[in-house]
């Protein structure tokens, strides 16, 4: 299947199919966020938009990129997020990478958000859904990040059926230079789990998808049955 891999800066028209990649972090944590309760999350565009969102509404909660700041509640980190219990919360989002994607190609039809923890699901749902080809976002590094890259081919080949062997793939983003920066510490808000975290292959048993309901951009999980027949 002729699938398009394409970087943020790349994408000119809405695409049918959107999956938008972010492994290192933020569709890591989305996906932490939503196993420990959370019932939604809006994507927001930039961190004042963020924090406007949570001020307007009694409950909602705020996460961001790097260190921790006034009026955020979590940054974006798998290992300090799973501890959380956010139980029934709406989680407003803002990343560098990944929900800058996501909004890029917002009105799209289909929009789904991925990474390694929710990896099979993702594939499960588009096969269900007999999508054809797929535009993957590889939102790292101007859509070079071998992280984001390595699961977007790799949710590709498990739509395409047969048994795929994941460790090729994670072992590429575990050598990506995303992983490195995480495991030396060079980026803010981190835990030392967090490379590990990212590299789990289908923690969840879920997809995520993205709508636009009413002004927001909201993302929800979608269960996706664990149905082995469904692939070969």
């Amino acid at each position: 299947m002729d699938h398009h891999f394409v970087g943020i800066p790349e994408l000119t028209d809405v695409p049918r199919v959107a999956v938008i990649i972010d492994v290192m972090r933020a569709f890591t944590v989305a996906a932490w966020a939503f196993s420990r309760g959370v019932e939604r999350i809006v994507l927001a565009s930039t961190e004042s938009e963020a924090l406007a969102l949570k001020e307007s509404h009694s409950g909602w909660l705020a996460l961001k990129d790097g260190a921790p700041a006034a009026g955020f509640d979590a940054v974006n980190s798998p290992g300090l997020l799973r501890s959380c219990d956010f139980a029934g919360r709406t989680l407003v989002q803002k990343t560098t990478a990944g929900t800058v994607g996501a909004l890029a190609v917002a009105n799209a039809p289909l929009v789904l958000c991925a990474s390694f923890v929710v990896a099979g699901p993702t594939a499960r749902f588009l096969q269900t859904k007999d999508s054809g080809p797929v535009t993957f976002v590889v939102t790292g590094e101007g859509g070079q990040a071998e992280e984001d890259l390595a699961c977007a081919e790799y949710i590709g080949q498990c739509m395409a059926g047969g048994d795929v062997e994941a460790a090729p793939y994670l072992h590429r983003a575990k050598t990506s230079r995303a992983a490195a920066d995480l495991a030396g510490g060079l980026r803010s808000g981190y835990h030392p789990d967090d490379v590990d975290l990212c590299l789990e292959i289908d923690r969840f048993a879920f997809a995520m998808m993205a709508r636009q309901e009413e002004s927001l951009t909201i993302l929800r999980p979608v269960a996706v049955p664990d149905i082995p027949s469904s692939i070969g």
